[in-house]
C-alpha cells in the first residue's frame, strides 16, 4: 500500500517555528517569525469594531445557508472600493470573489491562469513570501525570480528590478507585492510604479498584486497607490486581498480576489471561469468573516472605529520600528540598522544570517525565520531592548 511509503513532509518554514518556540521553557523568549500583529502585551486582540459588528449581526440573525460562489455582492461592493477607490471603482469594469483569506485568493487565480496560459513562468521578487511559489508550482506552474532588494543596503533595487522585468518572455506572470512588501517591507515609489506599469502593459505581462496590508504602512489610501495606478495604467490587473491584519480576521480566513480592467473587456466569460474554478476548491466562501467586514464598511460609526484601531495598530509598528534601531544605536552595534525605520508594514529584513538567526534562537530564544525576516509587530516596550541586546550579541562574536 502507498501509505507504508510516504514520508514526512517538511516543517512549515514559518509555521514550523511557532511549535518550537511553544516548547521553549525560556521566560525571556519572543516570537518574531508568525504574521501576526501583537500589542504591547504580546496579545492578539480582536477590534472593537468586529465584536461590535459581530454583535450587531447575531441580533439579525443572518441564515447559515451558503453563500453564492463568488460571495456576498454587498461585501465584494465595499472590497472593492476600499482596494481601488471609488474613482477607478466607477471608471474601471471590476469583479470579485470572496475566498478563503488572501491564500485562497492566490490558489484561485494560480488555479484559473494554468488553465489558460499553462506555458508562463510565474516571477516572484527575490525575496518572496514563503508561501508564494509552493501555491504556484502545485498548480503546475514552473516559477522564477526577479531582482527586487539590495541585499547591501536593505532598500529596493529598482534598476535591477527593471532589468529582469525588460528579460521576461511576453506574456509571462508576475507576482507584485501591493504595499508593506513580504518580507522585507521596502516599497516601491509612485514613479516607480508608474514606470513599472508601462512596462507590463508593454511586455502584456499577466499581472497578479498581492494586497495583504492594506493600512498598515502609512494610511487606507496611502497604501491602495501603487495598486490604484496599476489598476489606471494596466489593461488587466488581478488582485489578492486579505482581511486577516487589517481586520484582525486572522482565523476567519476572509480575502478576496479582484479582477480590474481598463478595457472593455467581456468581464462575464472571465468571471464565470473563476466561479467554476474555485467550485472546485472551496465551492463556496466561509461567511461570517466577510459579513463582519461588510457590515464596517458600510456602517459609517463602525467604519471610523475600525479606521482609528487600524491607526493604533499602524504606528505601534512605526514606533516599534524607531525604539529597535535607537536601541541598537545606543548599544554602539556594529551593523547599521537605520533601513528598518525606512521600511513598511509589519516585516523588516535584518540582513541577519541563517547563522545569525540560529544563534539567536539556540542562546536567547529569539525566533526568526531563516531568511532574517522580523515581524515587528512582535516586539514591544517590554521585550525591544532584550531582542537589540542579543542581536548585538550575536554580530558581535
Amino acid at each position: 500500500m502507498i501509505f507504508e511509503n510516504i514520508k514526512s513532509a517538511p516543517k512549515d518554514p514559518i509555521l514550523g517555528l511557532t511549535s518550537e518556540f511553544n516548547n521553549d521553557n525560556n521566560k525571556r523568549k519572543v516570537n518574531l517569525s508568525v504574521g501576526v500583529y501583537q500589542d504591547n502585551n504580546g496579545v492578539t486582540t480582536t477590534f472593537e469594531s468586529v465584536l461590535t459588528a459581530e454583535k450587531i449581526l447575531l441580533d439579525k440573525n443572518y441564515s447559515k445557508s451558503y453563500k453564492p460562489i463568488d460571495g456576498d455582492q454587498e461585501f465584494l461592493s465595499e472590497s472593492i472600493k476600499l482596494v481601488l477607490g471609488d474613482s477607478i471603482y466607477n471608471s474601471n469594469l471590476s469583479f470579485g470573489l470572496n475566498t478563503p483569506g488572501g491564500t485562497g485568493a492566490l490558489k484561485l487565480v494560480s488555479e484559473f491562469l494554468i488553465k489558460f496560459s499553462p506555458e508562463s513562468s510565474v516571477w516572484f521578487s527575490n525575496p518572496t513570501w514563503a508561501n508564494h511559489k509552493p501555491i504556484f508550482e502545485s498548480s503546475g506552474f514552473s516559477t522564477k525570480e526577479y531582482k527586487y532588494l539590495n541585499f547591501e543596503k536593505n532598500n529596493v533595487d529598482f534598476s535591477s528590478m527593471i532589468s529582469s522585468i525588460n528579460n521576461m518572455p511576453n506574456g509571462d506572470i508576475i507576482v507584485l507585492h501591493g504595499c508593506c512588501h513580504n518580507p522585507t517591507g521596502a516599497d516601491l515609489n509612485s514613479d516607480e510604479w508608474t514606470e513599472l506599469s508601462k512596462i507590463i502593459n508593454k511586455k502584456n505581462i499577466i499581472t497578479i498584486c498581492d494586497f495583504a496590508y492594506q493600512g498598515l504602512g502609512s494610511g487606507i489610501h496611502e497604501d491602495a497607490e501603487g495598486v490604484r495606478i496599476l489598476s489606471k495604467n494596466l489593461d488587466d490587473l488581478f488582485i489578492c486581498s486579505s482581511y486577516s491584519k487589517n481586520f484582525g480576521l486572522y482565523s476567519e480566513r476572509v480575502g478576496c480576489l479582484i479582477y480590474t480592467s481598463s478595457k472593455n473587456r467581456n468581464i462575464d466569460n472571465l468571471l464565470s471561469q473563476l466561479k467554476k474554478t474555485a467550485r472546485t476548491i472551496y465551492s463556496n466562501p466561509p461567511a461570517h468573516g466577510s459579513d463582519i467586514v461588510r457590515e464596517i464598511l458600510q456602517d459609517s460609526n463602525l467604519r471610523i472605529m475600525w479606521e482609528s484601531e487600524l491607526k493604533v495598530l499602524r504606528e505601534r509598528i512605526q514606533n516599534m520600528r524607531i525604539s529597535l534601531n535607537s536601541s541598537l544605536r545606543e548599544l554602539n552595534c556594529s551593523k547599521d540598522f537605520s533601513y528598518i525605520v525606512e521600511q513598511n508594514g509589519m516585516f523588516s529584513f535584518t540582513g541577519l544570517s541563517e547563522k545569525d538567526v540560529e544563534k539567536l534562537k539556540s542562546d536567547y530564544s529569539i525566533y526568526i525565520v531563516n531568511s532574517g525576516r522580523v515581524n515587528i509587530a512582535g516586539i514591544t516596550t517590554k521585550n525591544v531592548q532584550y531582542i537589540a541586546e542579543s542581536i548585538n550579541k550575536v554580530i558581535g562574536y
